[in-house]
């Protein structure tokens, strides 16, 4: 069975939300961790933010590898992808407004039961 084109449409945007991540990442480590290690506060607070930091890069990071491989996925209509991707979309409702519209949008094209049927049929 042919790929549906929302599927495909699904996957771009998949592979697009991941660039603000890799660009946040860039972010942290460009100015925040240059800033914290030039700060003479001390070791403990430095230690304390680099701490901070680092969580926040690993959070930005995993949002940005699943976004990837969700995309990777949805275009060889893995079912698993199709999932992720209802996982993502329902975590971006609470990106109120715009987040919210188009994860509505995707959750509700993923469980259309043509899409459905394609993910089956790849399997």
């Amino acid at each position: 069975m042919k790929r549906p084109d929302g599927v495909t449409i699904i996957a771009v945007y998949e592979f697009l939300s991941a660039i603000p991540s890799l660009i946040g990442i860039c972010a942290i480590l460009g100015f925040a961790v240059p800033g914290i290690l030039a700060g003479g506060d001390g070791i403990g607070d430095a230690a304390v933010a680099l701490f901070a930091v680092g969580i926040g890069l690993l959070l930005i990071g995993v949002g940005g590898v699943l976004s990837v491989i969700t995309g990777w996925g949805l275009l060889g209509l893995k079912g698993w992808a199709r999932w992720l991707a209802i996982v993502l979309a329902a975590l971006s409702l609470l990106a109120f407004p715009i987040g919210t519209i188009i994860g509505a949008l995707i959750i509700w094209y993923l469980f259309k039961d043509e899409v459905r049927q394609a993910f089956e049929a790849a399997a």
